[in-house]
């Protein structure tokens, strides 16, 4: 079924769901436990197949940002960082996006603690656990306190 479809609004259908976001959520939490690709979607209608004009690469995201500048949203840092193909494992231990079988999410750790500096070879993935432990989680860095 999913393979047939070239979207989640299509899986929906197939599966006489409603298109609404706690049907959407349900599936996608399946596809994602039951490790179903979904990376032959092309979308639908107007956007079928297309890039959104507006989206930015990874070479645009990922960079050291002004002083002053607002902080880059993680989805965007997370899809760059995709882009990349860098592995969602955990810099330090290993693990992965699964955690006694169920979703971990990874958090991206800015290894120098500066929240402005998104150059690919500052960021990480850290599983909750190591990146809680290291010096600069939640701004515990006393030298960048001034950059917030």
């Amino acid at each position: 079924m999913v393979a047939r479809s070239v979207s989640l609004a299509g899986v929906l259908r197939a599966l006489g769901l409603e298109n609404s976001g706690a049907a959407r959520a349900r599936v996608n939490n399946s596809l994602e436990t039951y490790g179903i690709s979904t990376q032959h979607f092309t979308g639908q209608a107007h956007a079928r197949g297309s890039v959104s004009p507006h989206r930015r690469s990874a070479d645009e995201i990922l960079l050291r940002q002004a002083p002053g500048s607002p902080r880059t949203k993680t989805v965007k840092l997370r899809r760059a960082l995709d882009d990349l193909t860098v592995p969602h494992v955990c810099a330090e231990c290993g693990v992965g996006d699964l955690w006694q079988g169920r979703r971990l999410v990874l958090e991206i750790d800015h290894v120098n603690g500066d929240r402005l500096d998104n150059r690919r070879e500052n960021l990480r993935y850290l599983c909750p656990s190591c990146h809680s432990q290291t010096g600069t989680f939640a701004n515990r860095s006393p030298s960048l306190r001034g950059t917030k």
